[in-house]
């Protein structure tokens, strides 16, 4: 069996991204007692005011969305400083179904594309890598899986807020769907191989490092750093990988996009980096293709193209 590196926290503490769920206990119970109480729809009116926040009270993300939208709008400063109020506006929008969607999935209306890449691999019993991002609202992949007899593990960090992260852990009422906790110790990757090896689905991001090797690639007019760490988990398991994506596209509306599985393998003897890095390679292609079709949901708050190295 390949040896998968794990990640290692002297890297992950030079990155200024901690994983955290800003706004604290209270605010978080605030929008789902308001989601469960009156509807979806009252709740993303709680967000008209909440959006404006962060353009004035959260710098770091502001600044963070403001260069993220300079390399997708050829505009000024204050129609950029606009687009990041509906930057902020989506993004909670996307939080709030992410809620709405593990309490009722069927109210959902998803369309697919490809979906059935996804099925066929989780029915062969071998495991399945479903790699997606923090891009559009990718839960709504999952949650189709939810209401199949197919286990889901869902990789989470672990640097949120336990009080936090045990609150949104409880708003996802799908009982066979999983929480699996990434801290940066060596047992992370051993688990999702376990998981993969009882052939469960693993679904994980492809857009943040958190130590461990990267590939430098070509990312919207920049060089950024992805990790090759989900592609030596899925070749130490021997497990096929798709990427998926889901645009959100109204109240309860999403359209999700699935390419067809790679089965991402090492050559030689032990981790290499450039026998994943193609694989890296071709996810940064599917990443920019969504964001140039909806480049209002790309939700990564921090520098990403200063940070990763």
């Amino acid at each position: 069996m390949p040896e998968v590196d794990p990640l290692t926290k002297a890297q992950e503490s030079r990155r200024p991204w901690t994983g955290r769920t800003r706004g604290g206990y209270f605010g978080n119970w605030l929008f789902i007692r308001v989601l469960r109480l009156l509807g979806l729809r009252a709740a993303y009116l709680l967000l008209l005011p909440v959006s404006f926040y962060f353009l004035f009270f959260a710098p770091e993300a502001f600044k963070a969305s403001s260069d993220y939208l300079r390399r997708q709008f050829k505009c000024g400063a204050l129609r950029r400083f606009y687009y990041s109020y509906l930057h902020f506006f989506c993004f909670g929008q996307v939080l709030l179904d992410r809620i709405a969607v593990g309490d009722d999935p069927s109210r959902f209306r998803v369309a697919e594309e490809g979906y059935s890449h996804i099925t066929a691999a989780a029915a062969a019993g071998k495991g399945l890598v479903l790699l997606g991002a923090h891009a559009g609202g990718w839960e709504a992949a999952v949650s189709l899986l939810g209401g199949k007899n197919i286990t889901v593990n869902v990789v989470r960090f672990e640097g949120e807020a336990e009080n936090v992260r045990r609150l949104l852990q409880r708003s996802v009422k799908t009982s066979n769907i999983r929480v699996i906790g990434v801290s940066g110790s060596p047992g992370d990757s051993l688990a999702l191989v376990e998981a993969l090896g009882r052939g469960e689905v693993v679904a994980m991001h492809g857009d943040r490092t958190l130590g461990g090797r990267t590939a430098k690639l070509p990312f919207l007019g920049g060089e950024a750093a992805f990790p090759l760490w989900p592609y030596a988990v899925a070749a130490a398991a021997g497990a096929p990988l798709i990427h998926t994506f889901a645009a959100r596209t109204g109240a309860y509306a999403y359209s999700l996009k699935a390419w067809p599985p790679v089965l991402p393998a090492l050559e030689g003897t032990g981790a290499e980096k450039e026998p994943l890095k193609k694989y890296a390679a071709h996810f940064a292609l599917h990443l920019e293709a969504f964001l140039a079709e909806n480049p209002l949901q790309w939700f990564n708050f921090y520098p990403f193209w200063e940070s990763h190295g």
